[in-house]
């Protein structure tokens, strides 16, 4: 039996959201108002998106929408090798949807 180093990995999307009113020529150019205001939120280490016309939204990624987990196989240094190993067809199912961010004690965020 070989001994292989696997670094499990587990990567998840979340979804936060807010609505705007945003006069504009086109849903695009609208968009890229939107994009813009959220830019310079992240700029400033916040998470409050603020227009130039006043309105302002919290966007505050909470809701786990997709879970992806595969393994990665590791050489002797640590580095990786090959590509994304995922479950195959034969393993038992794995269940890594969660419906909100919250850690083990379901009060406090995940330490990540």
């Amino acid at each position: 039996m070989t001994r292989y180093r696997i670094r499990l990995v587990e990567q998840s999307i979340l979804e936060g959201s807010g609505n705007f009113t945003v006069d504009a020529d086109t849903p695009e150019l609208a968009a890229t108002v939107l994009l813009k205001a959220h830019e310079a939120a992240r700029d400033a280490c916040s998470n409050l998106v603020v227009l130039a016309d006043g309105q302002s939204r919290r966007i505050d990624p909470r809701e786990v929408i997709d879970n992806n987990l595969f393994c990665i196989q590791l050489d002797e240094t640590g580095d990786e090798i090959g590509g994304e190993i995922k479950p195959d067809d034969g393993a038992p199912p794995i269940d890594t949807e969660r419906h909100d961010s919250t850690g083990p004690t379901g009060t406090e965020p995940w330490p990540w």
